[in-house]
C-alpha cells in the first residue's frame, strides 16, 4: 500500500490542489492528513472539503483544536490568533457541518500495525515541536510501531532511533526534500512530510511525502504552485498581509 502524507495545509487551496494532483498522478492508495488544515490561509472550507472527500486517515491539529478552545488560540502568536478567529467565524457562518466533522477527529490513529499518526508528538500532553534529534529522543518513548508520522513543525524530516527508547541515540535526516529513505520495520522512526501550505525550510514549494509500506520506502516531494495568486487570495479575504508575505519565503 502506498500512502500520500500531507500536513499543515493551513487554508492554502492552491498549494493543496497542486499536491493532490501530484498524488493522484502517483497513484496512491490512500491519503493521510496530519492536521492543521485550517489557519493562516483564506480557503479553509474548500481545503476541508477536498480532504474529507477523499476519506483520509486524518487527525486533529492544534489549529483545529483552537476552533473549539478559544483559550488555546489566545496562546498563539498574533498572526495565528487573528487568522484562527477569522476561520472560526467563516466556518460558523457558512459551514457549521465542517465544525462538527472537525470536532470528531481523533488525536491519534494506528494503521496496519506499522504506523502511528499524530499531529505533533506521540507523547500526549500539549503541543510539542520535534525539531531535532534532542527533541525526538524522548518522543520515541511513546512509539511502539515502526513509523510515527508527525507534522506541526512545517519542516520535512526523519529521525531514526538507534538503540532503545530509554537510552536513545537518534540519527537525524533533515532537509530531506526530494529524496528517499528506506525504512527498517524492525526499528522505529519519526517522519515529518513538511507543510503543504506554509513551508518553513526556505523552500516555498508545497511539501509532502509518499510512503510505500510494502517496499519500506519514504519519498519526500515538492510541488510548485502559483504563490502570487495564493497571496492575492489571502489579502483579498482580509487576512493579515504577513500571512501572505511569508508564502514566497518558505519561512
Amino acid at each position: 500500500m502506498r500512502l500520500g502524507v500531507i500536513s499543515d495545509v493551513h487554508g492554502n487551496l492552491l498549494a493543496l490542489q497542486s499536491v493532490l494532483a501530484a498524488l493522484d498522478a502517483a497513484g496512491i492508495d490512500r491519503l493521510v492528513c496530519l492536521g492543521d488544515v485550517v489557519g493562516y490561509g483564506p480557503d479553509p472550507i474548500e481545503c476541508l472539503d477536498l480532504i474529507f472527500d477523499r476519506n483520509p486517515l486524518m487527525v486533529v491539529g492544534n489549529h483545529e483544536e483552537a476552533l473549539f478552545r478559544p483559550e488555546l488560540g489566545r496562546q498563539f502568536r498574533e498572526i495565528a490568533r487573528e487568522t484562527i478567529d477569522w476561520t472560526r467565524r467563516q466556518l460558523a457562518s457558512e459551514r457549521p457541518d465542517l465544525l462538527d466533522a472537525i470536532e470528531q477527529l481523533p488525536g491519534m490513529i494506528y494503521f496496519e500495525s506499522k504506523l502511528m499518526i499524530v499531529h505533533d508528538s506521540p507523547i500526549p500532553g500539549g503541543a510539542r515541536y520535534i525539531l531535532d534529534g534532542a527533541a525526538a529522543g524522548p518522543a520515541f518513548r511513546g512509539i511502539t510501531v515502526p513509523i510515527c508520522l508527525v507534522g506541526h513543525t512545517h519542516l520535512p524530516a526523519c529521525f531514526r532511533l538507534l538503540g532503545d527508547a530509554e537510552n536513545p541515540v537518534v540519527e537525524s535526516h533533515r532537509s530531506v526534500s526530494s529524496r528517499s529513505i528506506e525504512v527498517d520495520f524492525e526499528g522505529h522512526c519519526i517522519v515529518n512530510p513538511g507543510s503543504v501550505g506554509q513551508p518553513r525550510d526556505g523552500d516555498p514549494r508545497a511539501s509532502y511525502a509518499i510512503i510505500d509500506l510494502e517496499a519500506g520506502e519514504i519519498d519526500w516531494h515538492r510541488a510548485g504552485y502559483d504563490i502570487a495568486s495564493a497571496q492575492s487570495r489571502a489579502i483579498a479575504s482580509g487576512l493579515p498581509a504577513r500571512a501572505a508575505e511569508r508564502l514566497a519565503l518558505g519561512a
